[in-house]
């Protein structure tokens, strides 16, 4: 079973747990171009909750959000990230819908889309869209970032277990195409809404989310540094006090991210612990990124840091000797 048919798989099973829960997307009723809604529209039962609407993302996410706002719970599935740009307008008018009824109403809208390279596609298929998206009062932003747990996020994302407001969960396109493991969970083994400690280790930091959390988690152990490793996940609202008690622990601190360093989510977080850790850190703040785009098709790998690159922003970060630092908290 490749990942894409254990996420049609979850999402079937999401229709069935909640009669609230109905699918929507451009072309859903065919599978979408994904295939994430084949196994909801194999089942009888499920097919009069899965309904096609026309890729106008404004129209899209204000339609969805009316459904949320009136009781149901969507589920919107995009082909690519970018359609989200193109409802920019209509997604923030979402995020806020249930502060303007004046009564904090819930609005339980997910969208799924997936996000940067791995298809090959290039251009906006390949960009990263979560500076942008993270700008938006009110809206939830996660990415997942290690094959194990796509399905997992997915069910958390859809159950709103961080609360009742509007969710974007994007997928990593290099993670989309493997085979899925043989025993992944069906929950998270750490608080969905919240920054996750991977590793634990006091030669250093690194923060990282999405597609470089496997890359990250390869070049730390290729170094054998004593890292201690954050899956950021939720990029909005960050989980500051995990970031800072992290960033604190070590006094080093290497952010890797896909795409451009420049007003992303990784400088928004070095600005953070420039606030709040700076009496802590024994060193500059590192960031280790993608290039910036546009990036041509069949060559997206530019769009997400190197293995070596980061090999080498972790070896020069470690320690040699290792000196005690007075102000550093343990």
């Amino acid at each position: 079973m490749t990942v894409l048919e254990r996420l049609a798989a979850t999402i079937a099973e999401l229709l069935v747990d909640d009669a609230r829960r109905v699918l929507l997307g451009e072309d859903v009723r065919d599978g979408g171009m994904l295939g994430l809604s084949l196994a909801a529209m194999g089942d009888p039962n499920l097919r009069d909750r899965v309904a096609a609407i026309p890729l106008s993302p404004t129209a899209m996410w204000a339609h969805a959000a009316g459904l949320a706002a009136g009781g149901r719970r969507p589920i919107v599935l995009c082909a690519a990230a970018s359609a989200l740009f193109e409802g920019f307008a209509g997604l923030r008018e979402a995020a806020h819908l249930g502060w303007r009824s004046g009564d904090q109403r819930p609005v339980p809208l997910l969208i799924v889309a997936p996000e940067g390279p791995g298809f090959g596609l290039g251009t906006e298929h390949a960009s990263v869209p979560e500076s942008v998206l993270t700008g938006i009062t009110g809206l939830r932003v996660v990415v997942a970032g290690r094959t194990e747990e796509l399905a997992a996020y997915l069910r958390a994302a859809a159950n709103f277990d961080a609360g009742d407001q509007p969710t974007v969960l994007l997928l990593p396109r290099t993670l989309l195409l493997r085979e899925a493991p043989t025993s992944t969970p069906l929950t998270l083994d750490h608080r969905f809404g919240s920054a996750h400690v991977l590793t634990g280790g006091d030669d250093l930091t690194v923060f990282t989310w999405g597609s470089t959390v496997e890359t990250v988690l390869d070049a730390v152990r290729e170094t054998a540094a004593d890292a201690t490793i954050v899956d950021v996940s939720t990029l909005g609202p960050l989980d500051t006090d995990t970031l800072v008690d992290a960033a604190n622990r070590t006094g080093r601190l290497l952010i890797a991210h896909a795409g451009p360093a420049a007003f992303g989510v990784g400088a928004e977080i070095a600005a953070l612990t420039a606030d709040r850790s700076i009496y802590h850190l024994d060193a500059p703040v590192t960031r280790v990124t993608g290039q910036p785009g546009p990036y041509a098709p069949g060559r997206e790998e530019s769009a997400l840091p190197s293995r070596a690159d980061l090999v080498a922003a972790i070896q020069a970060l470690i320690p040699h000797p290792r000196r005690p630092s007075p102000g550093r908290s343990r």
